[in-house]
C-alpha cells in the first residue's frame, strides 16, 4: 500500500510541477473549476427562491448534497482524472510502456497516471460548503464528530462507486476508437447526483438509481449520514455496493485488456 501512496504521490508531483510550467493558465483553469463549483451552489439559491424544500431537503441540507458531490468529484479529478488517460494512451500507443512497468496493477498506473491539482478548488468548494450547512444548521462540535467518521465512510465509497462506473465508460475505449459520446452520456449521469435522489418518487427509479446506477449513494446518503448520524443499513450497503462496483470494475478491466491490441502488434 505504501508504495502504491509513493507513486501516486509521484505523479502528483510530476502533475503539479508540469502545471506550473505555465502559472498563469494554471491559476485560470483553477478559477474555472471553482466558478463551475459555484454555478451549482447559485441554481439551488435561485430554486429555493422560489420553493421551500425539494423532496423533503430544505436548501441547508440540499447545500450537504452538493458538496457531498463536489467532494467525490473533487477527489475523483485530484486521484486519477476521471481516468482520461485510458482513450488517450489506448489512440496513441503508450499503454505499452505502462503494461511493462514492474507494477502488478497497470489498472492502478493509468488511474493515477494523470491527476489535476487545480481540482482540489473543487475539493476547497466543496469544505466550504459542508462546513457553511453544517454551521446553518446548528448543530454543535459533538454532533459534527460523533457523525464525521460515519460520513468519511460513505464518501470514501461514493468514491469507489463512481471510479468503478467511469472505469467501465472509459475501458469501452478497448473497442471503440472515439468514445466521446458514451463518456458525455456517462458523466451527465454522474452530475446528476448532485440533486437529491429522493425527487425521483417511482419506486423502479429509485430501486435503479439505488442499485444498478447508485446515484444515491454518490451524495444523497452521505448527506443522509451527515444529517441523521450512524445508520447501520445505509452504511452497510454503501460499503457493499463499493466493494461488488469495484470488484467488477477490475473484472471489466482486466476483460478489456485482453482485447487490446498494442501498437507494436
Amino acid at each position: 500500500m505504501l508504495r502504491y501512496l509513493k507513486i501516486w504521490r509521484i505523479h502528483v508531483r510530476a502533475a503539479f510541477m508540469q502545471r506550473m510550467a505555465y502559472r498563469f493558465n494554471f491559476f485560470l483553469i483553477a478559477v474555472a473549476v471553482i466558478i463551475h463549483a459555484a454555478i451549482t451552489v447559485i441554481f439551488f439559491k435561485v430554486l429555493f427562491g422560489y420553493v421551500n424544500n425539494i423532496a423533503g431537503w430544505n436548501y441547508n441540507e440540499s447545500m450537504l448534497i452538493v458538496g457531498s458531490f463536489l467532494l467525490v468529484d473533487g477527489l475523483i479529478w485530484t486521484t486519477c482524472a476521471q481516468l482520461t488517460g485510458i482513450p488517450k494512451h489506448i489512440k496513441l500507443g503508450t499503454l505499452d510502456g505502462l503494461i511493462v512497468k514492474p507494477i502488478s496493477t497497470t489498472q492502478f498506473l493509468v488511474s493515477v497516471f494523470r491527476a489535476d491539482p487545480e481540482d482540489w478548488g473543487r475539493v476547497a468548494t466543496a469544505l466550504f460548503l459542508l462546513t457553511n450547512s453544517a454551521i446553518a444548521l446548528n448543530y454543535s462540535l459533538a454532533d459534527i464528530f460523533s457523525r464525521l467518521p460515519f460520513y468519511i465512510i460513505t464518501i470514501v465509497c461514493a468514491s469507489v462507486i463512481t471510479y468503478s462506473i467511469v472505469a467501465f465508460a472509459r475501458c469501452l475505449s478497448f473497442w471503440f476508437t472515439e468514445a466521446g459520446g458514451t463518456w458525455y452520456i456517462c458523466e451527465n449521469i454522474i452530475r446528476s447526483a448532485g440533486y437529491p435522489t429522493d425527487i425521483y418518487s417511482h419506486v423502479l427509479v429509485r430501486l435503479l438509481f439505488s442499485t444498478v446506477i447508485p446515484l444515491a449513494f454518490m451524495a444523497t446518503i452521505p448527506a443522509k449520514i451527515f444529517i441523521h448520524g450512524f445508520d447501520f443499513w445505509l452504511i452497510s450497503s454503501s460499503i457493499a455496493l463499493a466493494a461488488v462496483f469495484f470488484y467488477a470494475s477490475r473484472r471489466f478491466w482486466k476483460f478489456a485488456l485482453r482485447h487490446y491490441s498494442s501498437a507494436s502488434s
